[in-house]
This record gives C-alpha cells, sequence and structure tokens, in this order.
C-alpha cells in the first residue's frame, strides 16, 4: 500500500496539470476552428491533436522506464509544448480575457515540467555499459533471426529446385520410352510388310565369273557338267549337252546367283559402301543388267557381306 501511495503522490499533479491542459487545449482549438469549419470538424481536429500529443508523452514514459531510446517521443513532445502554448494564449488574446491568456499558457508549461519530473523520478536508471550490453544483444537475436529466416527461404529454393529437376528427370524418361516403343512398333510393322530371310541357308550361294558368264549365256562351264555337283543342272539337249533355254527353276536360280555375285563386286571397295549407296548402286547395276530381287534380298546380301568382312573371312 505505501508502494502504491508512493507512487500515486509521484504521478498524481503530473495527471491533473496535464488533463486539464489537454481539455483546454480542445476547447481552444475547437473554439478557434468554428469560426471557419463546422462545429463537428474542429473539434474532431482538436481532439486528434491533443491524441498525438497524449501518445507521445506515453511513449516517452514507457521508453525511460525500459532504458531504451525515447529520441522521438521527446521531440514530439517538446514541438507540441510551444505549438499549445501559443494556441491557448491566442484564445485567450481572442476572447479580450489577458488573465485566461496567462493561465492558459502557463498550463500546459507546469504539466509538462512536472511530467518530466515524474519520468525521471520513476525511471529505472542504467547504466551507459549495461545500455550497451542490452543494445548488443538485441542485435545478436535481430541477427540471428534474419540468418534463421534466409537459410530458411534458401532450403525452400533449393526443395523446389530438386522437385523441378526430378520432375524433369522423370518426363525425359517417359519421352524416351514412349519415342523407343514407337520405334519397336515401326520396326515390327516394317518386318511385317517386308520380311528378310531367317539366315544365310535361305541367301542364294556365291558363284564364279565363269559361272555367271555360263548360265547367262545358256550353257554350262568348260569345268563342270550339267549333271555335276558343282555346277547348276541345266536341261540337256538331244546331244546330251547343256544347251536349250534354261527352265524357269533354273532362270531364278541364275539371277539370284548373278545377284550374289553382282553384291559381291559392289561391297569389295575401301572403304565398303554404306547400306544406302550400296542399294543404290545394286537396284542401277541390276536395272542395267536385267536382273530381279526385291529390296529385302538386297539387305540381306549387303548383311552378309558385312558380316563376312568383320569376321575376315572375305570372299574368294
Amino acid at each position: 500500500m505505501n508502494s502504491f501511495l508512493k507512487k500515486a503522490g509521484t504521478w498524481a499533479l503530473p495527471t491533473i496539470l496535464t488533463t486539464i491542459a489537454v481539455l483546454w487545449a480542445v476547447a481552444a482549438i475547437g473554439d478557434i476552428l468554428t469560426a471557419q469549419a463546422h462545429p463537428a470538424f474542429a473539434y474532431s481536429v482538436a481532439v486528434l491533436y491533443d491524441a498525438v500529443w497524449l501518445y507521445a508523452l506515453a511513449q516517452e514514459t514507457a521508453h525511460r522506464r525500459q532504458g531504451s531510446s525515447a529520441r522521438l517521443p521527446r521531440i514530439i513532445g517538446w514541438v507540441f509544448l510551444p505549438l499549445t502554448v501559443a494556441i491557448l494564449a491566442a484564445h485567450g488574446a481572442l476572447a479580450g480575457d489577458w488573465l485566461a491568456t496567462a493561465v492558459g499558457a502557463l498550463i500546459p508549461v507546469l504539466a509538462k515540467t512536472t511530467l518530466v519530473m515524474a519520468i525521471d523520478r520513476d525511471a529505472t536508471r542504467i547504466s551507459a555499459r549495461a545500455q550497451s550490453a542490452i543494445d548488443r544483444t538485441r542485435a545478436a537475436t535481430r541477427d540471428r533471426i534474419a540468418l534463421s529466416r534466409a537459410v530458411s527461404a534458401a532450403r525452400s529454393e533449393e526443395t523446389r529446385a530438386a522437385a523441378d529437376i526430378i520432375k524433369h528427370s522423370r518426363q525425359a524418361d517417359a519421352d524416351a520410352a514412349v519415342t523407343t516403343y514407337q520405334a519397336f512398333e515401326k520396326h515390327a510393322e516394317t518386318l511385317d510388310r517386308h520380311p528378310v530371310p531367317d539366315g544365310p541357308s535361305e541367301l542364294p550361294g556365291l558363284i564364279s565369273d565363269n559361272d555367271l558368264e555360263a548360265l547367262l549365256s545358256g550353257g554350262v562351264p568348260d569345268d563342270q557338267t550339267a549333271g555335276g555337283t558343282g555346277g547348276l543342272a541345266l536341261p540337256r539337249g538331244p546331244s546330251g549337252h547343256g544347251s536349250g533355254t534354261p527352265a524357269p527353276e533354273s532362270r531364278r536360280e541364275a539371277n539370284s546367283k548373278a545377284v550374289a555375285m553382282l553384291a559381291v563386286e559392289l561391297y569389295a571397295t575401301d572403304p565398303p559402301p554404306s547400306k544406302r549407296k550400296f542399294r543404290e548402286a545394286m537396284r542401277a547395276e541390276m536395272n542395267v543388267r536385267g536382273l530381279t530381287g526385291g529390296w529385302d534380298v538386297i539387305d540381306a546380301l549387303y548383311d552378309r557381306e558385312k558380316q563376312l568382312t568383320e569376321s575376315g573371312e572375305g570372299a574368294e
């Protein structure tokens, strides 16, 4: 109770004088502005003016109690003091009452003076060293908060970037899978339309230039008979020799061997031709020589010659 009374005694007079000064200032400002504006607007301006003044006084008191800087509230309080004195003095002068002019100008000064004394009496005194320690602690706390926010933002950005990378990677894998599937489908469709022989046994055998010349002239080589094991069996004529027009099977076999021999000749270059150039050359030469054969046969011959060349066997 004694502590409460002591504190109340310290703040009683400043509170009374400040209340009188604020009310007198509201009345004076409102009365002066009424001549130029509506009374509601005039007294509203007066209330706002005194509200700012009271807020500055309250902030100054709070800052001094906690030992922090009260520079701005003090500046505002000392700026409003002469303005309030001037307003109250002008109001008394306009009313023609010099006593009211003197008392009105004196009330704000007394209120401010007693308020400063009460603040100094009630404020907690700390040393400059303690104030410096407080400032350093506050600065370190703000630094930690700022650093934590920066680390959190960086981690969030890293997480978003990683998620974006994973997204693009999986999208690329999906696109690659679709492309591979389409390629397999296209390959299967091509094989269905243009089948390739299953193995070398289905390809025509190799023949020599002598065999080719004899076959194209409708006979057999000099060193082979029509019924020999190494040559091509052609139908015998009346004299028993291989003369006359070959049978259809013989013509097809002769065509196949001629195409095979042509493939050996066109592939035997250094370096070997590409598949595209081989196909173009084969088709051109086959047209010139009157040979027949599909693209599947040409491709199969190219693959066989390539396989023989890579295995080092070659074709004699």
